[in-house]
């Protein structure tokens, strides 16, 4: 093959080979947003449950001060039947004490009942909107989740058609220009081969040598960015249309820049 068709095949295995970077961010993204999807529903369902766990302690514990209401009355009971039999002033006055403390003892009960049955009241309130509030939330979550799955199984598909366009071409690429290719790549956050346009390297935004340049134009050998090191190529001499003009020296650019392939 020629130094055109070897660097045509190159680029057109750094395209994919980005593409499939992006493919896998936009399967990862939608991976984590379903999975903050559901935590969201089990939080929202954690709350509901919470509400009627609530409800289920308030209501055992009215049930069991209703005994200790029923044994306090019948304190009460006791003690007023006592006074029908008391023979001074002192025991009646001591009975009388002994039915205030207990008739006390019998409104403390009764106003912790109350409190544990408005307790129950409430959140039963409670409860009925959050439900209302959840099945809204399942609808919304579901919805997204189907779409996002659909969206993803689509991906899929590209993955696996970007992954056989990358054997295709790393196929037609020679064996010394791939490791070179492949070393530069590592060290250079996964792009090894940078666009040249109008002596501008388009990933590293340095002007080339404009002897450098003609030489990139001309096919005469494979070269790289005397700055970034990538492998250099000018899109027009192998027939790709050119990537946007570069940005005014000292801006940053795109690492990810290369050349658009035509059909």
């Amino acid at each position: 093959m020629s130094i055109k068709e070897d660097l045509r095949a190159l680029v057109q295995l750094q395209s994919r080979e980005l593409e499939l970077g992006r493919v896998d961010d936009e399967i990862a993204a939608i991976g984590e947003a379903r999975e903050a999807a559901r935590a969201e529903i089990a939080a929202a369902e954690a709350v509901v449950k919470k509400a009627e766990q609530d409800v289920t302690d308030a209501l055992a514990d009215a049930k069991r001060l209703d005994l200790d209401l029923k044994s306090a009355e019948d304190v009460v009971s006791r003690f007023k039947d006592q006074m029908h039999n008391v023979k001074t002033n002192e025991q009646l006055w001591a009975i009388q004490e002994e039915i205030a403390h207990a008739e006390k003892g019998v409104g403390d009960v009764e106003t912790k009942i109350l409190e544990d049955l408005e307790i129950a009241d409430s959140l039963e309130g409670v409860i009925k909107e959050k439900k209302a509030e959840l099945r809204e939330e399942k609808k919304r979550v579901d919805s997204e989740i189907a779409a996002a799955e659909r969206t993803e199984a689509e991906l899929v598909a590209t993955r696996a058609e970007v992954e056989a366009a990358i054997a295709e071409f790393a196929g037609q690429v020679p064996a010394d220009l791939m490791r070179k290719y492949e070393g530069i790549r590592a060290l250079r956050g996964g792009v090894g081969v940078a666009e040249v346009f109008e002596e501008y390297c388009l990933v590293c935004n340095t002007k080339v040598r404009p002897q450098l340049y003609v030489e990139a134009f001309n096919l005469t050998d494979v070269l790289q960015c005397e700055n970034c090191k990538r492998i250099m190529f000018v899109a027009e001499p192998l027939g790709l249309a050119a990537k946007v003009p570069p940005a005014a020296p000292g801006e940053a650019t795109n690492a990810d820049s290369t050349a658009d392939v035509t059909s």
